[in-house]
């Protein structure tokens, strides 16, 4: 059975459903035109320095309908969303003028249990399909997580943060770089602690320049600068985001 027909039959069999609010959608697609008008897209700007990156990209807020379709993706079987996603990270990546050529492609990853629980790595899938827009090859095991630590997401404490993320993550042995430009890719970025550590390790092994690029973004946070203010959705938009 051809590709084509194969697909329109899935489809059939298992309508997509919208990203954002779950309606269906028989002709596929990843979103009602509803939601599609009202998906909380980041606009175009600079995103403030977060040491060692030069700049962030990512096209979504994560709240509202985001938050949910990114939770339905990592934990409800909807891997399908990652092509939407990587999709959306993509274009946003390619409207950055004097985008750099970049040697690789890598990812966070996820801790070897929630792998286990999974059956897939969210962030991994994001690159994969990133990898397959940008023509960029993607390299696995760059950075390993030690599995010491607590789920991210249940710390609201900025200095927890960091000390779990310094906990969390940690250099491959016999890993070595020699200045590549390396996207990382994450599924949400929140205050920024994982990225910046994974970032870090990248850079002891290495690596040259790094970009973060993810589907989407926790407004509102205090971005980790002494003379950082708490950010808004228009703070982001305005100084905030690629």
């Amino acid at each position: 059975m051809s590709d084509p027909l194969r697909e329109r039959l899935l489809r059939l069999l298992f309508p997509h459903k919208c990203f954002c609010c779950t309606a269906l959608l028989p002709d596929g697609g990843y979103l009602c035109p509803a939601c599609a008008k009202t998906l909380p897209r980041i606009e175009p700007g600079r995103f403030p320095n977060l040491p060692p990156f030069v700049r962030v990209a990512a096209p979504l807020y994560y709240k509202d309908g985001v938050r949910q379709g990114i939770h339905r993706f990592k934990y409800d079987g909807r891997s399908y969303y990652a092509a939407f996603l990587a999709g959306l990270m993509a274009e946003r990546l390619l409207e950055i003028p004097g985008l750099p050529r970049f040697d690789l492609l890598t990812y966070v990853p996820p801790a070897p249990h929630k792998l286990r629980q999974r059956g897939f790595c969210p962030a991994g899938m994001l690159a994969q399909q990133l990898s397959r827009r940008l023509k960029i090859r993607v390299r696995d095991g760059l950075i390993g997580h030690t599995e010491n630590t607590v789920a991210q997401m249940t710390l609201s404490d900025r200095l927890e943060r960091e000390a779990n993320a310094r906990q969390s993550f940690a250099g491959v042995r016999g890993v070595r770089l020699h200045g590549e430009r390396i996207l990382l890719v994450d599924d949400v970025l929140t205050t920024g602690s994982t990225a910046r550590r994974c970032a870090s390790l990248l850079a002891r092994a290495g690596a040259g320049e790094i970009w973060m690029a993810a589907a989407a973004v926790v407004p509102h946070q205090e971005w980790e600068s002494p003379d950082m203010p708490r950010f808004s959705e228009k703070d982001v938009e305005r100084a905030g985001i690629l």
